[in-house]
């Protein structure tokens, strides 16, 4: 018999979801979800997972992240219990429990947020304080002559090798989770390749916003965000690999890749930003701190990439080494805590709908 959690819900109210104690299980939640199907019911089930305390069966569940939350079942919740806030709030909750030691559980709390954020970026910039040149060109904008090739990519290798150590600690606890759940029996051999590819469609297309009729713009956000984003990290691997003569193409290349990608970032952040002040629709009348966070991070990393740039183009070098500085912290910050918050999404989702085997 699974024991309850009496704090659990509680718990979830801090996480956005202060609402919840006034549903009386309606069912209308469910019923007017449009991705709600099937044996994957959401969010009544989850409710009522939650003011049972039933933390584990929520931990085995893949429905917190087949929420896209358009919003539809807080606006016609009749106690206004706002079960879309819920499973933004369950979400937060995943994060926390799967992630490996529980160091995302900094990343959750005001205090300790605030003292994980203050050494990441002490550390960011004694790193940079340590590895760059004192020697560096003042006549013309060289960022190699700032900092080296070879102690970036080595910096790059460790973040990159500490990115993968952690999500694949917190892969293992999320699959073991849910292979204790209901679903668990559906994990098999012969279900991968064909979940996988629906899984991969979705990463790539993001088609389940379009099912629901008030996420279009949303979606297209969401897109430029995602597909920005692979843009500017497919122009870093370019211009690594232009610099270590891996590969025989201009410099302008990874420029223009990297500048169009970053447009298309911003465009989508700034819909997200919008949204977030507005507070007009279901989605954005709660914002936990991690949320904007995020789009900070986000925000401030492509900005300080721009600056950098154009400080380049107007000849002023150490302009540019100072901001360069700055988008590396940045950059730090974002990628080192992207196990542990909100942008774990990227990952935690494709695997819950993989497993799911969603169609």
């Amino acid at each position: 018999m699974e024991r309850a959690n009496l704090d659990f819900v509680d718990e979830v109210k801090r996480l956005g979801a202060p609402d919840l104690s006034a549903c009386y299980s309606c069912g209308n939640c469910s019923a007017v979800c449009p991705l709600s199907k099937d044996e994957l019911s959401f969010p009544r089930k989850m409710i009522r997972y939650s003011l049972l305390g039933l933390e584990g069966r929520i931990l085995s569940s893949p429905e917190p992240w087949l929420c896209y939350f358009c919003g539809e079942c807080s606006k016609t919740c009749p106690r206004e219990a706002d079960p879309g806030g819920l499973m933004m709030a369950l979400r937060r909750f995943t994060i926390r429990k799967y992630s490996i030691g529980r160091v995302a559980d900094a990343f959750y709390s005001a205090f300790a947020a605030g003292v994980a954020w203050i050494l990441l970026t002490a550390i960011a910039i004694a790193a940079i304080f340590l590895f760059y040149n004192p020697a560096m060109d003042r006549t013309k904008v060289d960022f190699l002559s700032f900092i080296s090739l070879e102690n970036i990519h080595v910096a790059g290798v460790a973040i990159v090798v500490f990115i993968m150590a952690a999500f694949l600690g917190n892969i293992w606890i999320m699959y073991h989770s849910m292979r204790r759940g209901p679903h668990g029996a559906a994990f098999s051999v012969s279900n991968v390749k064909g979940s996988s590819m629906k899984a991969l469609r979705e990463v790539a297309l993001q088609e389940r916003f379009g099912e629901c009729e008030d996420l279009r713009f949303r979606r297209r956000a969401h897109l430029a965000v995602s597909w920005g984003f692979v843009g500017m990290f497919v122009a870093t691997c370019i211009i690594l690999a232009v610099d270590y003569k891996w590969i025989p193409l201009p410099r302008w290349v990874s420029l223009a890749i990297g500048s169009v990608s970053g447009a298309a970032t911003l465009l989508g952040l700034g819909y997200y930003v919008y949204l977030r002040l507005a507070r007009r629709s279901e989605y954005s009348k709660y914002s936990h701190q991690t949320d904007w966070v995020f789009l900070i991070l986000l925000v401030l990393s492509v900005v300080s990439g721009y600056v950098m740039v154009a400080f380049r183009f107007m000849h002023m070098p150490m302009a540019a080494y100072g901001s360069f500085a700055f988008h590396l912290v940045f950059v730090f910050n974002l990628l080192v805590s992207l196990p542990f918050t909100k942008f774990a999404h990227i990952v935690y989702r494709p695997i819950a709908l993989w497993l799911a085997g969603v169609k």
